[in-house]
């Protein structure tokens, strides 16, 4: 007897509904020896198993590189954090090098302004030592005045009485001004005698002079001036300088320029073996 459709169609629904009928059914149609054997070429197999292989090489390198570079970036990390640590150690050093130098600083301003406080005693010290020593070299000298003048003069003595006789006399005629008497009398000696020898022997004149350790422009001109102020009293009057030695060559030609005898370190100028020209100065100021 044939099957028919719709003998196939109840077959189907039952073993849909009947699970025990289905297991049945595959029983006596597979039976418990049933297999499948699938045939694969061999050398397509050896291909698989070689990218199999190489993909595990790969995953084991990849696996490795992954390690490395996690050791790498943990390392990386700790050198970061180390070099944060030094940078925030080099910003405190920094911060502290500031500090020092800024301390340094105002340790050389001090230090500055204590060199310019010690300087500007030093150059008190050496202005109050030159005026102590000046003042010491004209007393020297003024004490010693009559062997300077002795070359030159007989007779000589200190001449403040004769000289203020003569600019009072002067002042009340008019000839000199009170200024210019008080200008007379700040010279640092006044000196007078009469000329031992030669064709103004016996001449009675007198000398003003400035003192200095070292004999500078202003001695001579200083002297020149207070030596012309007693010509204009009538005065035969000659300027003089005395000291240890010139301020310099040009100190020493201006004042034989100026026709101002000189008395520098023990020697007087014009010397007295020139005695002419000695008398040639003294005669530029004879009123």
């Amino acid at each position: 007897m044939a099957l028919t459709r719709e003998d196939l169609e109840s077959l189907l629904r039952w073993l849909d509904e009947d699970p025990k009928f289905r297991a049945a059914l595959r029983q006596k149609l597979l039976g418990d020896g049933f297999t499948v054997q699938l045939h694969v070429p061999t050398e397509w197999m050896m291909r698989v198993e070689e990218r199999l292989e190489r993909l595990e090489e790969r995953s084991e390198r990849m696996e490795r590189d992954i390690a490395t570079l996690k050791q790498d970036m943990a390392e990386a990390k700790g050198d970061i954090a180390t070099l944060k640590q030094d940078m925030a150690e080099a910003k405190g050093d920094i911060a502290t090098l500031k500090q020092d130098m800024a301390e340094a600083k105002g340790d050389i301003a001090t230090l500055k302004q204590d060199v310019s406080v010690l300087k500007r005693d030093v150059k008190e010290l050496k202005n109050d030592m030159g005026m102590v020593k000046g003042e010491a070299f004209q007393t020297n000298w003024a004490r010693k005045a009559g062997a300077h003048f002795g070359r030159l003069l007989e007779g000589g003595h200190e001449a403040s009485g004769l000289v203020s006789r003569r600019l009072d006399e002067a002042q009340a005629q008019g000839r000199i001004t009170p200024e210019e008497s008080d200008e007379v009398w700040d010279a640092d000696l006044l000196w007078a005698g009469t000329v031992k020898k030669g064709a103004l022997a016996g001449a009675e004149i007198v000398f003003v002079g400035e003192l200095s350790w070292a004999v500078e422009s202003q001695d001579v001109q200083r002297a020149a001036q207070r030596a012309a102020i007693l010509r204009k009293a009538g005065v035969w009057a000659v300027p003089f300088v005395g000291g240890k030695e010139w301020a310099s060559e040009e100190v020493r030609q201006e004042a034989r320029s100026r026709q101002v005898l000189g008395f520098v370190n023990g020697r007087m100028e014009p010397s007295p073996k020139d005695w002419q020209e000695v008398e040639d100065l003294l005669r530029s100021w004879r009123p």
